[in-house]
Order: C-alpha cells, then sequence, then structure tokens
C-alpha cells in the first residue's frame, strides 16, 4: 500500500498538467503513508520514518502544498539554465519544488536542499527524506535480524536430528546430534 502512494505520487508529479495536481496529490500521499505502514507500528524504524514524513508534510503545507526550494539549490543540481527558467513562488515542473526567493517560504530549512550526486546526475532531498530514508534503513535492519532470529529458532527446535529414544545408534551410525 505505501508503495503505491509513492508510485502515485511520482506519476502525478511527473505527468501533472499544473502545479494545482501536484498540490492536491503531494500532500495527500504524504499523509496516506503512515496509515499504509500503521501494522508496522511496532518496528522502531517505522517511527523514525514518521518524523520524516511529519517534517516534509509540514513544510510542504506551510507552503501551499509544495516543496520549497531555493534557487541556489536548483542551479546546483540542474543548472543555471533551469534555474533561470523560474520565479520565485512558481512550481518547477516534473518536481514537487517551488522556487522561493531570498528570504521568501516559509521553514525552508526543511525544504529540499541537500544534493545527493549519483553517477552524472542526481538529486535534491530534504532533510525530512534523510530521515526517511534513515528509518527505512533501520526497518530494514530490524527485519532483518527478525528473520535471522526465526530462522535460527526454528533451526534449534526444528534441525532435523532425530536421535532414538535412550540415545541409541544403530551400528555403524553417526550420532545426528551436536
Amino acid at each position: 500500500m505505501a508503495l503505491a502512494l509513492v508510485a502515485a505520487q511520482f506519476g502525478a508529479i511527473r505527468f501533472a498538467p499544473s502545479a494545482m495536481a501536484v498540490r492536491i496529490a503531494l500532500p495527500a500521499t504524504i499523509a496516506g503513508v503512515p496509515l499504509a505502514l500503521w501494522p508496522l507500528r511496532h518496528r522502531l524504524g517505522t517511527w523514525i520514518m514518521f518524523v520524516g514524513l511529519a517534517a516534509n508534510l509540514a513544510v510542504i503545507l506551510a507552503n501551499g502544498g509544495l516543496m520549497p526550494i531555493e534557487r541556489g539549490t536548483v542551479a546546483a543540481a540542474a543548472g543555471d539554465e533551469r534555474a533561470a527558467r523560474y520565479r520565485p513562488g512558481e512550481w518547477i515542473s516534473g518536481s514537487k519544488d517551488a522556487l522561493v526567493g531570498s528570504g521568501g517560504g516559509r521553514a525552508v530549512a526543511l525544504g529540499d536542499r541537500i544534493i545527493v550526486h549519483v553517477g552524472d546526475g542526481g538529486f535534491v532531498a530534504s532533510p525530512g527524506d534523510i530521515i526517511v530514508w534513515a528509518g527505512l534503513v533501520v526497518l530494514a535492519g530490524e527485519a532483518s535480524l527478525a528473520w535471522q532470529r526465526r530462522a535460527s529458532r526454528g533451526h534449534r527446535a526444528g534441525s532435523g536430528a532425530v536421535e532414538p529414544a535412550g540415545g541409541e545408534r544403530a551400528e555403524g551410525s553417526a550420532a545426528t546430534s551436536s
């Protein structure tokens, strides 16, 4: 369910004909992810993700449904030419971002400002995104540890080693337990 919400968000951002569609889809999908993750609420990683999602939702709602990004960040990530195409307050088409001018926007420190380089390209992220990713790593670690514990318990409890009653062995056979 959470993955479907993320896919819907990316689709809405990528193919939106106007900023209004993104201004509706972005906060709605972010608000829906905790509902989808609620069955995993017993995991620490889920709560870390909730904190990152709350930070992202707060800054997006404070800025009219779009994530704020400064011109310098756009220029560093996508080039001066792309940054020059947009005016402050304007939606950057194909993204979830709205360009904010110097001193403009609300809670801009929580907006997209971290440039992540991947190969020849890259993308921008917010502090909330980093927290969500950290929560995802913790959640994956928790799931891995739980799986290993179950496998270990299953191995000890049902190792397949069967020893006859009284510990007797047939002649020439090896012991089946250690």
